[in-house]
């Protein structure tokens, strides 16, 4: 375990946009509030000035808001995840190191696991801290501009409002992790197979069937599956109906509709889906192909 430990560590050192990138978008958000650009409004001020909120429905709102920032952090942070993935294995064969740490007592196992945790723990766990610390961030900036207008600063800290963004986010976190595996291990199956631009190797196929298939048989399956396993919340929504629909009509009935969601309910309900879990077995068959190709892989190609 602790050898295993190790080979992480020896990724994130390797690996500075894992660290680097969260700092980044931390950076960006303290820029935003100095320059007064952050706004927790769900609607414009026209828009609300002759609606009145009950104290649930605000809470419920601000929850919304704080919940929204998980989104634009995992967004940044899967991009980086997405191209560690496709670099991991092809890396050691372009700067010929694979010999060096294939002279070592280290299994392939261990390394391709090791880059595995990587991308699909690692990563997320860091963007989940990143996410934390931007709501703490907009909370203090927003409370700071409503303490200078002489407003009220304590509900940008309710507790509900805040702890609640922040445990979606962590519900969201381990949702990613499990719905990305086997992309995470289809990439890296690539990287570990490529003879050179493992990026090629990884998007052509799967494009290729899409474009294939829709010329060919006049039907978007594989297109569909791709979009769904690329981008997960519009699959979940439509899975459950589509919960926030689109919010037309006035702005106290768009109110009422989106704090009748519940997101913990969206997102637990999602885990009792059968593609979730088929997906944790394709990941581990495209993990032990990925093994297998390194362990007889010319190092030399």
């Amino acid at each position: 375990m602790n050898r295993f430990l190790w080979l992480i560590r020896r990724e994130v050192w390797e690996h500075r946009a894992i660290w680097v990138a969260p700092a980044v978008v931390l950076g960006c958000v303290i820029l935003l509030i100095l320059t007064g650009h952050v706004h927790i409004k769900p609607f414009s001020a026209d828009e609300m000035k002759d609606v009145v909120l009950s104290p649930d429905q605000k809470v419920t709102v601000l929850m919304y808001a704080y919940s929204a920032l998980s989104l634009i952090v995992f967004l940044v942070m899967g991009v980086i995840a997405f191209f560690y993935a496709i670099d991991a294995l092809y890396a050691d064969r372009r700067d010929r190191s694979v010999l060096f740490w294939k002279s070592l007592p280290l299994s392939d196992a261990e390394t391709v696991l090791s880059k595995f945790a990587v991308a699909i723990l690692v990563i997320p766990l860091v963007a989940l801290a990143a996410t934390v610390a931007t709501q703490l961030l907009i909370a203090t900036g927003e409370s700071l501009k409503f303490v200078i207008a002489g407003e009220p600063a304590a509900f940008l800290w309710e507790p509900k409002a805040l702890l609640g963004g922040m445990g979606v986010a962590a519900l969201w976190c381990v949702t990613a992790m499990i719905w990305y595996a086997p992309f995470v291990g289809y990439l890296m199956l690539a990287s570990a197979w490529a003879p050179r631009s493992p990026f090629l190797w990884a998007v052509l196929p799967p494009v290729a069937l899409w474009i294939l298939e829709a010329v060919v048989m006049r039907s978007t399956y594989v297109g569909d599956f791709i979009k769904d396993r690329l981008f997960v919340l519009p699959y979940i929504l439509r899975m459950q109906g589509d919960p926030f629909g689109r919010q037309t009509g006035e702005a106290a009935d768009k109110i009422d509709r989106l704090t009748s969601i519940d997101l913990y309910g969206v997102l637990g309900h999602f885990f009792k889906t059968p593609d979730l879990w088929l997906g944790v077995v394709a990941a581990a068959l495209l993990l032990a192909a990925a093994m297998w190709v390194r362990r007889y892989r010319d190092e030399t190609s």
